[in-house]
């Protein structure tokens, strides 16, 4: 382990948000489609994005659902409850 310098005046990032995806601004009945980037692959999408909302909704007692859009390029998640 290397411990640096004690600096000071940094700049925090602009995009510190504890949320990557939209799951506490859903209703039941709402759809996302999160699309993949270039190059990746849907296969490796959805095993990131599933288990995401899985936990959220573990955490707000809330239910979602997901399947792969194939034409859509990406995972769409319902919120069912």
């Amino acid at each position: 382990m290397k411990i640096g310098k004690i600096e000071n005046k940094v700049e925090l990032p602009a995009v510190h948000s504890k949320h990557k995806y939209p799951w506490s601004q859903m209703e039941v009945g709402d759809s996302v489609l999160i699309q993949a980037e270039e190059g990746e692959s849907l296969y490796n999408l959805k095993p990131k994005v599933g288990p995401a909302a899985r936990y959220y909704g573990d955490k707000t007692d809330k239910k979602f659902k997901t399947l792969m859009d194939q034409e859509g390029n990406g995972v769409r998640v319902w919120r069912i409850e």
